[in-house]
């Protein structure tokens, strides 16, 4: 009897060697599921972030990667300190910091680490950056310095007098230079730094070259006359061949700078931006409407970001950011005295003598800071960060 009620109560309450097991894997699927639900929560709050204020999704991804970096009231973490003057510029490189002036060439770690520094006789010191990379180099002089955010990566000894460099998006360095027996000569370095292209010009002065975001194209910018008008003629070449694939003129203007935009070019003028494709066909053109060009900057994703003056001389400006089709995307009046202009990614800095204000491409306020006179320069970072530089030391403001 007591063994048929044992097997009884077995049977009915089942048997403790299966059952067991079947609840403890109840137990352990509760916390999973929890974990799951609770994963796409926070997926489906991430998604709607970026789908319905990608700046809050930048501020959010700001918070993470500078949780530890130690900020002031105002938001602004002091990273880098270095030795410059009145003639340094700077470029921020994936949360490195380079800086030439004079004197030094440096590149500084967001612990304020020293990568690189090198002593530099410059007169007229340049740099630019793009790609990853940042180019720096003494107009007129012989040396070209090629680094990325841990130091240096290559130097260049130039034959003649640089006159111009640039990067593209792949890192990839054109550089103008004056040489014996022409005008000017061109010359494409590819990413390890060996030369790839040349082209001398016997005929034309050469101002300014830029390669195009596939490294395929090199268009080159070269001044003559035309009917007795003075011209700016854009020429372009593949940089596998030799022979010419294209040309465009702009007469009675002056290019300022040309860099490469999308599957093209941008060239900034005294009197408008063109868009150029590969062939050197004008596809689109925004003109300043008889203002004055004061800054621009052509980092933005997919546009452009100008400073223009209402008058010759003053504060009456107006600031624009202009899409790759050349349709302006929006337009904003300032009575203020800019000293730098910076985009990148889908931001705008802009820089006054002791307030920075950072806005979205359709030129909403995001972010703005006062008391920062000592800052000479705005570096705007993709993730909406931006570097102050002054003199002696740059901090990050992170909104």
């Amino acid at each position: 009897m007591d063994n048929n009620t044992n097997n009884w109560k077995e049977f009915t309450l089942g048997n403790p060697q299966e059952e067991k097991p079947r609840r403890v894997a109840k137990r352990r699927r509760r916390p999973l599921l929890v974990l799951l639900a609770v994963a796409a929560v926070l997926a489906g709050i991430v998604t709607a972030a970026v789908l319905l204020d990608r700046s809050g999704f930048d501020g959010l991804r700001r918070s993470i990667i500078y949780a530890k970096a130690v900020k002031d009231e105002n938001g602004c973490a002091q990273l880098y300190r270095y030795n410059s003057d009145q003639s340094g510029h700077f470029a921020s490189l994936d949360g490195s910091l380079v800086s030439v002036s004079m004197h030094q060439l440096a590149v500084l770690d967001e612990k304020n680490r020293t990568l690189y520094d090198e002593s530099v006789k410059f007169q007229t010191p340049s740099l630019q950056s793009r790609g990853g990379r940042a180019v720096a180099y003494d107009v007129g002089g012989t040396e070209v310095y090629v680094l990325s955010d841990k130091g240096l990566v290559y130097k260049l000894d130039c034959a003649g007098e640089v006159l111009n460099a640039s990067l593209n998006q792949k890192g990839w360095l054109t550089v103008v230079c004056g040489e014996s027996g022409c005008k000017a000569a061109v010359r494409v370095y590819d990413a390890e730094g060996e030369a790839v292209f040349a082209f001398r010009s016997s005929d034309r002065f050469v101002m300014t070259a830029a390669l195009s975001a596939d490294s395929r194209t090199l268009a080159a910018v070269t001044m003559g006359q035309e009917n007795g008008v003075f011209a700016s003629y854009v020429v372009f070449y593949r940089v596998n061949s030799d022979k010419e694939a294209g040309r465009c003129t702009l007469r009675g203007s002056v290019v300022y700078d040309l860099t490469a935009a999308g599957s093209g070019f941008c060239a900034v003028t005294e009197e408008q931006l063109c868009f150029l494709d590969a062939e050197g066909v004008m596809t689109a053109s925004y003109g300043y409407g008889g203002d004055y060009l004061r800054r621009v900057s052509v980092s933005g994703d997919g546009y452009a970001a100008l400073l223009l003056g209402h008058y010759r001389t003053g504060t009456q400006n107006r600031l624009v950011t202009v899409g790759a089709d050349g349709q302006e995307l929006a337009s904003q009046e300032l009575d203020a005295e800019v000293t730098s202009l910076s985009a990148a990614g889908r931001y705008v800095a802009l820089l006054t003598t002791d307030h920075v204000s950072i806005y979205d491409k359709q030129l909403m306020p995001v972010a703005a800071l006062d008391e920062v006179s000592q800052a000479r320069e705005v570096l705007m970072r993709g993730d909406g960060s931006a570097v102050l530089a002054g003199s002696t030391s740059a901090s990050l403001y992170l909104p």
